[in-house]
């Protein structure tokens, strides 16, 4: 029986990756700190409380279930990272060190860690290359940084099958709230829940977008990638490059009763537009067939109506 474990089990994103996954494993188990998972899960999935730093309760989940693969959500996000770095040092760090090494006692799946652009920092050119110099500049970063350096290294030392994917800004529901990098998804979810949203930010700033779906097919792909055809163990992917502005005007379309207007403020404005506007993911297309299925337009279409059909859902 094939079963793919997923740490950070109790996210929005690795319930829906539950759902993409049951067609292909036949068991897909989600394990987390958390209590239980924040949305409904596939039918079949099993969710399993435990901690990545209990070493003999990681080894007990190993050996029950023997994962074939593991996608490794499991993390603590920017402003958690800077509020208790002690804490986002153990979560993202000793979590994952501890991963890999249950992973070689536990039969050595094949293991993709969730990474980020926040794994770069500093001056960043207007399309960013894998092989630009990373200096992030947020302990989150520092750890996503460290964490794929630390895969790469078990993969050419101890011959673990270490994949990785680093995904720019993802616009989704669940994006978190007062993140920076929440923005364009607090867009839509803002014109639709209560008809109006104001930027803080510039309407000419253009950042490097996925949307959710794509994100799910992003997973999928690099874990049924032949290990062979693989020329690099961390990839790019990328989706939608759009301003802000251009953002607003794809709502604006769908919803032209909505009320969008930019107060930018100069400190918010700063920030972003040092991010990524466009990221090269040739590589990632040329290896393992990655091709997102989402522009602006599409993304804008799909993610309005999901949001929709679910405000009309909570109205009733």
């Amino acid at each position: 029986m094939a079963t793919c474990l997923i740490t950070g089990g109790a996210g929005n994103l690795a319930s829906q990756l539950s759902w993409s996954l049951a067609g292909r494993y036949d068991r897909v188990v989600l394990f987390d700190v958390a209590p239980a998972p924040v949305a409904a899960i596939a039918p079949g999935a099993v969710f399993e409380r435990g901690d990545l730093l209990d070493r003999a309760g990681l080894d007990s989940l190993f050996v029950r279930h023997r994962p074939a693969a593991v996608i490794h959500l499991a993390s603590l996000l920017s402003g958690s990272c800077e509020d208790d770095r002690e804490r986002g040092w153990a979560v993202n760090m000793d979590g994952t060190f501890a991963l890999f090494e249950a992973a070689l006692r536990g039969g050595a799946p094949m293991v993709v860690l969730a990474s980020s652009v926040a794994a770069y920092g500093g001056t960043l050119p207007e399309t960013l290359r894998e092989d630009t110099p990373q200096w992030p500049d947020g302990l989150y970063g520092v750890t996503k940084m460290a964490a794929e350096r630390l895969g790469v290294y078990y993969h050419r030392r101890h011959g673990l099958d270490f994949r990785c994917l680093r995904l720019p800004i993802t616009v989704s529901r669940f994006a978190p709230a007062g993140a920076a990098s929440a923005l364009a998804s607090h867009a839509f979810i803002e014109a639709v829940q209560r008809g109006q949203y104001t930027f803080c930010v510039r309407p000419d700033i253009r950042l490097a977008l996925i949307y959710v779906r794509d994100v799910l097919q992003a997973f999928l792909g690099l874990l049924a990638a032949p290990s062979t055809g693989l020329g690099r163990r961390v990839y790019s992917v990328a989706g939608v490059a759009a301003t802000l502005g251009e953002v607003a005007d794809a709502i604006r379309r769908r919803l032209p009763e909505a009320k969008l207007r930019f107060d930018p403020d100069p400190a918010a404005s700063a920030l972003l537009a040092s991010w990524p506007g466009r990221i090269d993911d040739s590589a990632a297309r040329r290896d393992w067939g990655w091709q997102p299925g989402f522009d602006l337009e599409r993304m804008a279409d799909d993610f309005l109506q999901v949001l929709r059909v679910e405000t009309g859902a909570n109205a009733r």
